[in-house]
């Protein structure tokens, strides 16, 4: 089962853009602790994002409603299926 993201880019679709884009290394430009630590963040957010795209999926197959998963998320059964509904 595919999922569609609607609004939303994958690591990979992100790694991309980066890597096709001209100038310096973004994370070779940040200095001080306080941007190393606002880049870790960036970069767990993005894996938690994934997981949850996972974790959708896995729930589907195992037969969650969107109710259910809106429910985990915090969101309406339509913001769910919206989002993650397979194209």
């Amino acid at each position: 089962m595919a999922l569609r993201r609607t609004g939303m880019r994958t690591n990979e679709e992100m790694l991309a853009e980066i890597e096709a884009a001209d100038g310096p290394e973004p994370l070779e430009t940040l200095e001080g602790p306080a941007l190393r630590e606002l880049t870790a963040a960036r970069l767990d957010r993005d894996a938690a994002l994934k997981r949850v795209d996972e974790a959708v999926l896995k729930a589907r197959e195992a037969g969650a409603s969107w109710r259910m998963i809106g429910a985990v998320l915090g969101v309406s059964k339509q913001a769910a299926a919206r989002k993650y509904r397979a194209a």
